[in-house]
């Protein structure tokens, strides 16, 4: 079995977000034989009594092996300690969007998750996670970086049985930019077919790109859109464009750093 994302760790606050956040991890972990940590961190609004509790019933329920680890502090501080004393392979937070937020999350802490993480974060929006994965986005942007998630995309695909959607997009629309996003999806869609994934491609220019992603990955029932962060061209997927699109978006998303050299030069570009 793959062991790609073998040990998970997860934010976990009672809220829905984070009982669709544990979801996915538990389809993860089925997949990837996982190991299960979930970090519970002292607020005042959070009754830890009542995590821990439903942590361990889930945890009965899906025959899940979960680890609960207690801490006292800011969570995004907890959860990238957490991180780098272990070696997590995969993160997940449950988001709350822009509407609604829990004090736990306010002033964009899951962004700060994601930003200051050095391992792939799945942030999932309250009631749109699935254990099962059927369909993917891969967006591509003009950037030399956008394919170094693809290795993530055909692992967790082929782990799924997922059909992978190739997005390229750009809010230019000059011949330069279709021409480089063109050639990388070309690349792509070539790399995965030879490795027996099932692919679709589109390609959009002149738009709004994270707008035009969620509208997108809902348009093809996508369960998991892949962005790369700091690196996606240009302000593409950085600064308020990332945090519209983590907490706007109504399927959950992987964010991966460039920085992230677990499967650097897999994707054989």
């Amino acid at each position: 079995m793959d062991t790609a994302f073998k040990k998970i760790l997860i934010a976990f606050d009672g809220s829905d977000s984070s009982k669709s956040a544990l979801q996915s991890a538990y389809g993860v972990a089925q997949k990837f034989d996982s190991d299960i940590t979930a970090l519970v961190v002292s607020e005042d609004d959070i009754n830890l009594e009542t995590s821990k509790s439903y942590l361990e019933e889930y945890s009965q329920d899906k025959r899940l092996n979960i680890e609960i680890i207690e801490r006292s502090g800011a969570v995004y501080d907890e959860v990238i300690k957490l991180e780098q004393e272990h070696n997590y392979n995969l993160i997940l937070t449950g988001t709350h969007g822009t509407g609604g937020w829990k004090p736990l999350w306010m002033g964009g802490n899951a962004f700060k998750v994601i930003s200051s993480s050095t391992c792939p974060v799945i942030s999932v929006p309250e009631k749109s996670s699935s254990p099962e994965l059927n369909h993917i986005l891969l967006p591509l942007v003009d950037s030399n970086t956008t394919r170094q998630k693809v290795p993530y995309c055909i692992k967790l695909a082929k782990a799924f049985g997922s059909t992978v959607h190739i997005l390229g997009i750009s809010k230019s629309d000059s011949s330069e930019t279709q021409k480089h996003v063109r050639a990388y999806v070309k690349q792509t869609l070539n790399y995965l077919t030879t490795r027996g994934v099932k692919c679709t491609h589109e390609e959009k220019y002149g738009v709004n790109v994270p707008e035009t992603c969620i509208s997108y990955a809902e348009e093809v029932n996508a369960g998991l859109m892949l962005i790369m962060t700091e690196t996606e061209s240009a302000g593409l997927f950085m600064g308020t464009y990332a945090q519209q699109l983590v907490n706007s978006s109504t399927i959950p998303v992987m964010s991966i750093h460039s920085r992230d050299t677990r499967l650097a030069g897999a994707a054989g570009y």
